[in-house]
C-alpha cells in the first residue's frame, strides 16, 4: 500500500539566515563531496549527520529553520553505512540505551511546558566525523532552476581551469575533456 507520508530517500536539510548564505553551505558540500558530523543538539557529543525523512512538502510546511537546499540520499544506502533512525525519549532514558546507540538519542518531553517535540523531523543520523557522497548515491536539492545553472557554471569553469593547468603541465599533447557535473539536481520550484 503506498502512503504519502513514507519515502525511500532522506534528505539533509541546510540551515541559513539566507538562501545565499545556505547556497553557499551547499557548495561546500558539492564541491568537498561530503558532509561533516556535527555534536550540536546531539546528547553525549557524538558527532553526527542529520537527515530526515520526512516528505520534501510537508517537511517545509512544518519548519522554518531550513531553507529548501539539501542533500537526498536513499534509505538503504545510508542505512548501509550505519545509518539508523534516532530514538524519542525522556534525558532520564538515555542512560538506558548501551553506548552503542546513545547517539541516536532524541530529547523528547511532550509533557513540558512547552512541549520538546521534535518527532515531527522523523530524524535519521549516521555516527561519523564525515560522509563521503558518492555521485550515484547523492542528489542536490534546489529550490529553482537559476541555483542549477550558478552551481554548474561554477562546475564548468573549475573543469577550464583544470584543463588549462594539466595542459601547461602536461603539454599540449594531452587531449582533456571537462568532467560533466557529477551529482543530480533536483529543483523544487519555490
Amino acid at each position: 500500500m503506498a502512503r504519502a507520508d513514507l519515502t525511500n530517500d532522506l534528505v539533509h536539510w541546510i540551515k541559513g539566515d539566507s538562501d545565499a548564505e545556505s547556497f553557499e553551505v551547499l557548495r561546500q558540500i558539492v564541491f568537498g563531496r561530503r558532509l561533516l558530523g556535527g555534536a550540536g543538539h546531539v546528547k553525549g557529543g557524538y558527532r553526527c549527520v542529520c537527515f530526515t525523512e520526512a516528505p520534501e512538502d510537508t517537511f517545509h510546511a512544518v519548519s522554518g529553520r531550513y531553507r529548501p537546499f539539501g542533500i537526498r540520499v536513499s534509505k538503504k544506502w545510508l542505512y548501509a553505512q550505519g545509518g539508523r533512525p534516532v530514538i524519542y525519549q525522556s534525558d532520564a532514558e538515555f542512560g538506558d540505551l548501551g553506548e552503542s546507540h546513545r547517539w541516536r538519542h532524541v530529547r523528547y518531553v511532550p509533557d513540558a511546558e512547552p512541549p520538546i517535540d521534535f518527532s515531527w523531523e522523523r530524524e535519521w543520523r549516521i555516527r561519523t566525523d564525515e560522509l563521503e557522497l558518492p555521485p550515484g548515491e547523492s542528489r542536490i536539492i534546489v529550490p529553482h532552476a537559476s541555483w542549477v545553472d550558478a552551481i554548474t557554471l561554477e562546475h564548468s569553469e573549475e573543469e577550464q581551469s583544470r584543463i588549462y593547468f594539466e595542459s601547461m603541465s602536461y603539454g599540449e599533447t594531452v587531449l582533456n575533456y571537462p568532467d560533466d557535473f557529477y551529482y543530480a539536481i533536483s529543483v523544487l520550484n519555490r
